[in-house]
């Protein structure tokens, strides 16, 4: 798993080298404000950042530094999204776009095509059995629980499990999940990050929140979702809507 993550996270860096190279069209925003982003560059990729070049007006909000950006380019007729810190505005260089503005950013976990966000809330959904997985602690094979999916996004998904089978469950612990939809053989398994927890009131269960990780191979949980989105589809009567 660690191999594959690495060879992937090298085809991406080279996928934004390319794109650095042939100056891709870019837009750039604040992560989580989609009404603001300003048309850029991509200028050049270095070995702890890239540099980006506003074309028209700067969004000076990507300039502060310390503040997450989303970045949206084309490459190729395909269309990818990023995350970044900026690292602010810097000053000339000896690189080839040494005269113009530039801002720096980190360098991305992960670099993915840009997609619809999907978010199927499956607690809502009628004619669905239970759809369960087993969490099991990355490190303590020891801290095993089995919980109930209640909704999944592309970051991220929402379970609830017994109280009394949870132990030991701290805020940022890592886990890997082993999803199985019902009546199928194939399974699914990722690494999550917990988010929340908080009991259910006049319940015994908790809920809890988890955000999927931006080391993992991306495709274990798109291919998850995908055969989930397949699976409700067969279940639901026409008109239903999955989220």
């Amino acid at each position: 798993m660690a191999c594959r993550t690495l060879l992937r996270r090298k085809t991406q860096m080279d996928l934004l080298e390319r794109a650095c190279e042939q100056r891709a069209a870019a837009h750039i925003g604040l992560r989580g404000k989609t009404a603001t982003n300003c048309q850029a560059e991509l200028a050049a990729i270095e070995r702890d950042g890239i540099l980006i070049t506003w074309v028209h007006e700067p969004l000076r909000e990507a300039e502060v530094e310390g503040r997450s950006v989303e970045v949206r380019f084309e490459h190729e007729g395909e269309c990818y999204v990023f995350y970044a810190v900026s690292w602010g505005r810097v000053g000339p260089g000896l690189s080839e776009v040494e005269a113009e503005p530039r801002v720096k950013l980190s360098l991305p976990l992960r670099v993915e095509r840009a997609r619809h966000r999907r978010h199927i809330r499956v607690a809502l959904l009628r004619n669905l059995p239970p759809i369960e997985g087993t969490f099991t602690h990355v490190v303590d094979g020891r801290r095993q629980f089995q919980a109930r999916l209640t909704d999944i996004a592309d970051g991220g998904m929402g379970v609830t499990a017994r109280t009394e089978e949870v132990t030991q469950l701290y805020t940022g612990d890592l886990f890997w999940v082993d999803m199985k939809l019902p009546g199928e053989k194939a399974r699914a398994e990722f690494v999550v990050r917990l988010i929340h927890l908080r009991p259910i009131r006049n319940t015994d269960r908790l809920a809890m929140g988890w955000a999927f990780q931006p080391t993992d191979d991306v495709s274990n949980y798109e291919t998850y979702l995908q055969r989930l989105e397949a699976f409700i589809a067969r279940k639901q009567p026409p008109g239903s809507v999955m989220g």
